[in-house]
């Protein structure tokens, strides 16, 4: 009896430092993903998400000269007051065009959807899309499976350490649920 319960403890540690090890390995890969060099570009892309820069990394591109569009992914409206001020009013970057769209879906496929079409329409070749670190993997994939044009991730620096945990286990979940749609 001993025995047996000393076998099923190790085997529970086991398990559990195994499972430790992969969601720490998930983190790393997703913490530190390839990151494009912004360059010029038809617009640049603002996916939907926290207030953890985007917006202002997104702006700053814009007014960097990288792009004369900006592209703003709003599924909230006006309950997302950061992303509605880049959309009509205050936060929209000098000179240049501003347009928003609310998904649907209100996912990362139905953002991605919304861009092809929007890029179909406008004829790009070229977009910078803006989201954060661990968001970048799925997002890029995402974004070149549907639109068809280049896509170049720019995500910013900033990690929202409290909210990492969650990160990861929706990217977990984001990826998961993309190859069970065929998204891939």
């Amino acid at each position: 009896m001993i025995r047996r319960l000393r076998r099923e403890a190790l085997a529970a540690g086991a398990m559990g430092i195994t499972a430790a090890l992969a969601l720490t390995a998930w983190g790393v890969f997703l913490l530190h993903p390839r990151a494009d060099e912004p360059v010029a570009a038809d617009a640049v892309v603002m996916l939907a998400g926290a207030n953890d820069g985007r917006h202002a990394y997104a702006r700053e591109l814009v007014e960097a000269g990288f792009a004369d569009t900006l592209v703003v992914s709003n599924p909230g409206g006006n309950s997302e007051r950061i992303a509605r001020r880049l959309c009509t009013g205050a936060g929209r970057p000098a000179g240049a065009e501003v347009a928003c769209f609310a998904p649907e879906p209100r996912t990362t496929w139905g953002e991605a959807q919304a861009v092809a079409a929007i890029a179909r329409a406008r004829g790009w070749e070229r977009i910078l899309v803006v989201t954060n670190r661990p968001h970048t993997l799925r997002a890029g994939q995402w974004m070149r499976a549907a639109t068809g044009v280049e896509v170049r991730m720019t995500p910013i620096e900033r990690i929202d350490w409290p909210m990492l945990p969650v990160h990861l286990v929706w990217e977990i979940a984001g990826f998961a649920k993309g190859w069970l749609n065929g998204h891939w």
